[in-house]
């Protein structure tokens, strides 16, 4: 059976997902929507895959011949275009955040159920070669008992931010700044190593981005984990003078483990026992988030074929949605805030 795919979005977000069919054997073809006609353009100029282009997303969904819809999108348009695709037929693959609001992503995962569709967010660093092989090292007892895990984040998205009619980081149609955006990715690699976080601490403020529809460029917050771990992210949005940089020590009591992503590095991952130290062989291609993206979708497309449950479990992606916005809460309230599972 080869499927035929949906596709609504044609940002640069989009190439690593139309990268995994174009290689996938039982893919078809592809079928674009979005609004804006450069982007239809441009995608379909790039990819022979894409038999047609829409501005109209229902477009596709009319289109009983299509099978899958993949959601590329803004973070607001999440809920509503995956519920209609899965009353439409369609099973959904989608970017990350799953959704806005626990609500929403609770109505998303209620229609599935209800239409029998698969719903799957591509949660990839979950991929991440040496986030796999972490996890191996920390179940086999490689560095004792874990206590604590730190995530930073060197990021410049300052000219999206700084400008107000840029969704990134809009409060309405991003639903939070860098801590939603990026940081969603940090709080689903460190609950599913260390489980869920139970309370928040966060403080979030737009430190250098200056119009006022825009959500914090910088973060700070402190997770408190399920086994007595506790974890800390500390992002920004805002770093114009530095290059992107991401870090993630893990703590045990006989040891740490400590993931880079930059292929210059050459040493994505990094154990330490005391004054020794030395790197873990791993896989890490170079676009190592474009390769598990690609790698991710494939999965789901291989799991709808076989009507099969991926690893990535939509609960991961629920969970994290939950996490950051209690986070915000916290922000807001200038509180501690315990968050219902």
């Amino acid at each position: 059976m080869a499927l035929r795919i949906g596709l609504i979005g044609a940002g640069a977000i989009t190439t690593p997902h139309l990268d995994a069919f174009v290689r996938h054997p039982q893919v078809a073809d592809v079928h674009v929507a979005d609004p804006s006609p450069e982007a239809r353009e441009r995608i379909t100029g790039e990819y022979g895959i894409i038999k047609q282009a829409a501005e109209d997303y229902h477009e596709l969904l009319a289109d009983e011949s299509i099978d899958v819809v993949d959601i590329c999108t803004p973070h607001y348009l999440h809920a509503q275009q995956a519920i209609d695709a899965m009353q439409a037929g369609k099973h959904v693959i989608l970017e990350k955040p799953m959704a806005m609001t626990v609500d929403e992503c609770d109505a998303m995962i209620r229609v599935s159920e209800e239409t029998g569709r698969h719903l799957h967010c591509a949660l990839c660093m979950r991929k991440f070669p040496a986030h796999v092989k972490a996890k191996e090292l920390m179940d086999a007892g490689e560095i004792g008992k874990p206590f604590m895990g730190a995530v930073t984040v060197i990021g410049n998205e300052f000219g999206r931010m700084n400008d107000p009619d840029n969704w990134k980081g809009d409060w309405e149609k991003a639903g939070g700044g860098a801590m939603f955006d990026t940081g969603y990715h940090a709080v689903y690699v460190l609950q599913h190593l260390f489980g869920p976080a139970r309370a928040v601490t966060m403080t979030g403020k737009r430190l250098i981005v200056e119009p006022e529809n825009k959500a914090d460029d910088t973060s700070v917050v402190a997770l408190e984990m399920d086994n007595n771990v506790l974890c800390s992210i500390v992002i920004t949005y805002s770093a114009t003078g530095d290059r992107w940089s991401e870090e993630r020590r893990f703590v045990g009591t006989n040891g740490s483990l400590l993931v880079r992503d930059d292929p210059e590095d050459e040493m994505p991952l990094i154990v330490f026992h005391g004054p020794d130290f030395w790197p873990e062989k791993v896989r890490n291609a170079p676009g190592v988030a474009r390769w598990a993206i690609r790698e991710l979708v494939t999965e789901f497309v291989d799991c709808i074929l076989e009507d099969k449950e991926p690893e990535v479990k939509i609960e991961e992606a629920r969970l994290a949605v939950a996490t950051v916005t209690a986070a915000y809460q916290s922000s807001r309230e200038g509180r501690r805030v315990e968050i219902e599972g």
